[in-house]
């Protein structure tokens, strides 16, 4: 897996959100796409599964817009995935991941854990529950990609601590990322005036 950021300057990045990246030849990668190839994570970053050299060809920029000003900019320049060969094996290192998520309900989500390696690592994510450690069930509202898991509509139950493992042949690492769904109000209010009545 490969990861782009999108050079968005630190003073301005609680305003300024990823819209989409944009691929040189045209094709336009938006947070709601489903892609095996591509996708978005909750910080704007772009995910690029199953890299291989012909990634390489491939340039990226990004599209923006301010909240505030409504401003929409795109990247002047474009960012390129360099893809090379191993020497030798390694065992998986996770070089980013998510660590605490934060989404109202019924919002997209991602959590992350991208890891290098040779042979490939492979990804297991797990939730917490208990003592109990079980795999989430994987039905139409959640799914893995790789290293991302995407959560399409986030419900209550789906927060919680969550483990990526990250193995291949020759070692395996793992990370903690924390979900939190955060409740409507009217949800809350709905629920006060029931208790209240």
């Amino acid at each position: 897996m490969a990861l782009l950021r999108c050079p968005i300057p630190s003073f301005v990045s609680d305003y300024v959100k990823v819209t989409s990246w944009e691929r040189i030849d045209g094709f336009l990668i938006t947070p709601g796409i489903i892609s095996g190839k591509y996708g978005i994570l909750q910080n704007g970053d772009l995910y690029i599964r199953d890299t291989t050299e012909h990634d390489s060809s491939y340039s990226f920029r990004c599209h923006t817009e301010n909240s505030v000003t409504r401003e929409k900019k795109v990247s002047t320049n474009y960012s390129k995935i360099i893809v090379t060969e191993p020497h030798h094996n390694q065992p998986p290192r996770i070089m980013r991941r998510s660590s605490r998520v934060q989404v109202p309900v019924g919002q997209k989500a991602t959590l992350s854990c991208l890891a290098q390696g040779h042979p490939v690592p492979t990804y297991r994510w797990h939730k917490v529950a208990g003592e109990l450690r079980s795999l989430p069930e994987l039905g139409s509202s959640v799914r893995q990609e790789g290293g991302v898991l995407v959560f399409h509509k986030v419900v209550s139950a789906d927060g919680g601590t969550y483990i990526c493992e990250v193995s291949n042949s020759v070692g395996q690492d793992k990370v903690e990322a924390e979900l939190i769904v955060e409740e409507s109000i009217w949800s809350s209010f709905i629920l006060l005036n029931i208790t209240i009545a």
